[in-house]
This record gives structure tokens, C-alpha cells and sequence, in this order.
């Protein structure tokens, strides 16, 4: 049975700085080698090098130009938001890229990809103290999240690492809500990570709920069908917030005739 701790978030003495510090530094002399011998770039196979990067370049030039609309370079031509909005336009990751004088923008793309570490492993510290008595206990746990197969795999998807950074302030922000009574935490990361990424939003939601069932079990969470309500209205309002981008990208999914189309084999 989990036991939660409480009072973890007003003590001064966690370890929320270093965790984030050896998930950042980790990956940054991961990559350095790298990023000297390709004269600051940081160069990956595959995927990285095909999208990634031309990704980011081109989104910053469309930010940059105030052409948000319809962006004539991808593909043959297609909506910014709506193409983006799996990869780019809803990361806080990339939006920092555009506060960069352009030239920095493929070189600080490393840098970022360290700071996603850095961020997936405080989170994780943040989640997991709440849990465990020993604090090198929780900061185990937390790298162990943020350099896990999945994460190290999926460089050259390196967006995924956008989803992967704040996915633990969802499970806080439900034990927040049911047992501390914390309203409105829930539904502003249930609309951030709505915004991140649509895909991994809806595996979210299940896994949510899949959570949520295993934890009503657990005399340290307080659940009730008021407050299950209360959650469930949040988590609708949360969507609802995030609607700027998700009706787009809903539009354009359902919009698309390979949605009805079936690849058969003939023989």
C-alpha cells in the first residue's frame, strides 16, 4: 500500500535542485562529445536529423514571421498548428527556442533536450517523495524515470521527452485534489498536457482513470464521489481550455481521407 507524505512541498531542505541538476547535467555531458566534433550541433540519426531539426528550424522561422497560418514549406502546403501541434506547438520547450537570437536556435536544440531531462527528473523527485521516507530514495527513482529505455531510445523523437518532462505534475495534481483539496491544479496540467501533445493526452486519460481505480484502494487516498466529480469536472475543464488546439488538430485528423482508407493485400 502507497503512504503519502505530507508536507513534502514545504520543505526547504528536498533535494528538487539536485535532482534537476543531475538530470540536466547528465545528458549534457552525454551529448558534448557530440556537440564538439559537429562544431556545436548536436547530430542523431534517423528521425532527429530528418524532422527534429527541420522542425524546429522551420517552426522558429514561422513564429519569427508572424506566419502562423497556412505555412506553404510543409509538404505541399498545410495549416502551422494544426501540422505541429504533435511535434511543437503546444511544448513550452520549443517557445523558448524563439526568445533565442536565430542563429542559437539548432545549437541550443541539446541544451534543450538536457533541460527536458532535468525537468522529467524533478518532477519525478516530486512525485515520488510523497511516497518514500528517503529523499536519495526518491531522487533513485527520479533518474531512473528520466534516463529509462524509453527516454534514452526516443532522442531522435525528441518531443516525446516533452510529454515525458510533465507527466508526473498529473498524478500530483490528482493527489493534490482528492487529498489536500487543491482545486484548479488538476485542470490547468490536464490542459497543459492536452496542449503538449494530443496523442499522448488521450493514453494519459486512461492511464488516469486505470490510477485512479488502483488508488481509491489505498487508505491514504481520501477518495470520495464528490470528489470524484469535483476531478472529473476539472478534467473536463482542463480539455476545454486547451480546445485552441485540439479542435484544430481534431479537424485536420478527421479531415483526412486516410482516416477511411484500408490497406489490404492482394495476392
Amino acid at each position: 500500500m502507497l503512504k503519502r507524505r505530507s508536507g513534502t512541498f514545504g520543505c526547504t531542505k528536498e533535494k528538487y535542485l539536485i535532482a534537476f541538476l543531475l538530470g540536466f547535467c547528465t545528458m549534457l555531458f552525454t551529448v558534448l562529445p557530440m556537440m564538439f566534433t559537429e562544431q556545436g550541433y548536436f547530430i542523431y540519426y534517423g528521425d532527429y536529423n530528418a524532422q527534429q531539426i527541420p522542425f524546429y528550424s522551420l517552426a522558429n522561422d514561422a513564429v519569427r514571421s508572424g506566419s502562423l497560418g497556412w505555412n506553404w514549406f510543409t509538404d505541399l502546403g498545410s495549416d502551422f498548428l494544426t501540422s505541429y501541434s504533435f511535434y511543437l506547438s503546444g511544448s513550452p520547450f520549443f517557445w523558448l527556442t524563439v526568445l533565442l537570437p536565430r542563429g542559437l536556435v539548432l545549437h541550443s536544440m541539446p541544451v534543450l533536450l538536457a533541460v527536458k531531462h532535468g525537468v522529467a527528473s524533478l518532477t519525478a523527485y516530486a512525485y515520488i517523495r510523497r511516497f518514500v521516507r528517503g529523499k536519495n530514495a526518491a531522487l533513485t527513482g527520479a533518474l531512473l524515470y528520466s534516463f529509462s529505455g524509453f527516454q534514452i531510445y526516443d532522442i531522435f523523437f525528441n518531443h516525446f521527452q516533452d510529454v515525458t518532462a510533465f507527466f508526473p505534475l498529473l498524478l500530483i495534481a490528482m493527489e493534490e485534489n482528492i487529498n489536500c483539496r487543491r482545486r484548479g491544479f488538476f485542470a490547468l496540467t490536464v490542459a497543459l498536457m492536452a496542449c503538449i501533445n494530443y496523442y499522448f493526452f488521450a493514453g494519459q486519460a486512461v492511464f488516469l482513470v486505470i490510477y485512479y481505480l488502483f488508488r481509491m484502494r489505498c487508505s491514504d487516498f481520501h477518495a470520495s464521489w464528490r470528489k470524484f466529480f469535483g476531478l472529473v469536472l476539472e478534467a473536463v475543464l482542463g480539455t476545454a481550455m486547451s480546445a485552441f488546439i485540439l479542435l484544430p488538430s481534431a479537424m485536420a485528423l478527421t479531415g483526412n481521407y486516410r482516416i477511411s482508407q484500408r490497406l489490404t493485400a492482394r495476392t
